[in-house]
């Protein structure tokens, strides 16, 4: 048990609740700005002293208990602050990757929340909010050559592996940043909160396969202040500076990504939706809702003609 500094021990029980009772933070959400709260948190998570940067990491395994043996670094004093351990990069044989040309690969560790067909430029997110594409991605000719396609939306939580990589090759056409609230995005907020995804900071890519385009969404949360990309490689304070980031794009020569490459990152946990057209004929009869899936394994299957 963890001890405060009067002595009291706190069980994991009442930890666990800290890091994940939802009631908790929507209360949190409703009484402290969060955008002021993503600050503050990220402050004690990118410090680099080692005395609070043990403590955070100590609690979470202690309520976790992540498999470190698949982790690059293994010790805790390897990280340098608390956030490099929460987006510790994992052993190559950790998830191997489905190479078939047919299949589309889950691009992150999570959930299935939702999947579906997309209907007069709308998706359906938890059984009853639409969420209009244009809004969601940004792009009006995307959307449009979406029509009747199928979207796919995991969820990470906080335990999960939280980078993002590609699920099936091709060149990056298009990358933009939007929105600006984060709210949660727990199961509560997805069944409460209208246009919740298109609420919120995202970034999105446009990705040209030798077949078809299709997005994929990164949307953010309470917490969840910096979705990093893959080409970013200083190290930005301004969240003005990560949106200019992603509406510039990756240099030309590395528009091209290679299936299971990694295209982003983000801190805490949060939410990834794939979009896919019709023409990309997908089979998704083996997902179902709060399905695990991790990166690297199939997830669709890209039918023949």
């Amino acid at each position: 048990m963890s001890t405060t500094s009067t002595g009291y021990q706190l069980p994991p029980s009442f930890l666990k609740y800290l890091f994940l009772n939802l009631d908790l933070m929507k209360i949190l959400q409703s009484l402290i700005p969060h955008h002021f709260l993503t600050f503050c948190v990220g402050k004690l998570a990118s410090s680099e002293n080692k005395t609070l940067k043990n403590i955070l990491i100590r609690i979470f395994i202690k309520v976790y208990k992540p498999d470190l043996s698949l982790a690059k670094l293994k010790e805790t004093e390897d990280y340098k602050t608390y956030n490099d351990f929460f987006i510790r990069e994992l052993e190559d044989f950790a998830r191997p990757l489905d190479t078939s040309s047919n299949a589309v690969c889950s691009p992150v560790d999570g959930s299935i929340v939702d999947y579906g067909s997309i209907k007069s430029g709308q998706l359906i997110q938890a059984k009853r909010f639409k969420y209009e594409l244009t809004g969601l991605i940004g792009d009006p000719l995307l959307t449009e050559g979406l029509e009747g396609g199928i979207f796919i939306t995991i969820y990470l939580a906080p335990t999960d592996y939280h980078r993002i990589h590609c699920p099936l090759a091709g060149k990056i056409i298009k990358s933009n940043h939007m929105g600006d609230d984060l709210y949660s995005v727990n199961l509560n907020a997805q069944t409460s909160i209208p246009s919740l995804y298109i609420k919120n900071e995202r970034a999105s890519l446009v990705i040209q396969s030798s077949r078809f385009s299709y997005g994929l969404v990164a949307v953010g949360a309470s917490i969840v202040g910096s979705i990093i990309p893959f080409w970013e490689k200083r190290d930005l304070k301004k969240r003005s500076s990560f949106k200019e980031s992603w509406n510039n794009g990756p240099e030309e020569d590395s528009k091209i990504v290679n299936k299971g490459q990694e295209l982003a990152y983000f801190k805490m946990g949060s939410t990834v939706i794939l979009l896919f057209p019709k023409v990309a004929k997908l089979n998704i009869n083996s997902l179902y809702q709060n399905k695990t899936v991790k990166f690297g394994e199939r997830l669709a299957e890209i039918q023949s003609d």
